[in-house]
């Protein structure tokens, strides 16, 4: 699972959440929690994740705070 820094102005502002699992993935959001675009998982699965996301949105929110996008963006791998 991977989460972005808050994205989208003032007012409008969210999360981006990715999930994988080998060659599947999806892409959900906070605070909707909802998952915008998938593939391979089946519903039950994604209706898991969309659970997960309303469940840990305090710890995704908390997670996604620490994020600087701008050293991130600056920062060799």
């Amino acid at each position: 699972m991977l989460i972005s820094g808050m994205v989208g102005k003032e007012g409008n502002k969210r999360i981006c959440v990715y999930f994988s699992d080998d060659e599947d993935y999806a892409e959900g959001s906070v605070p909707e929690c909802k998952i915008t675009s998938n593939k391979g998982f089946s519903p039950e699965e994604i209706k898991e994740m969309e659970e997960y996301l309303r469940e840990n949105q305090g710890n995704i929110i908390e997670e996604a705070g620490k994020i600087n996008p701008m050293k991130a963006f600056f920062t060799k791998n």
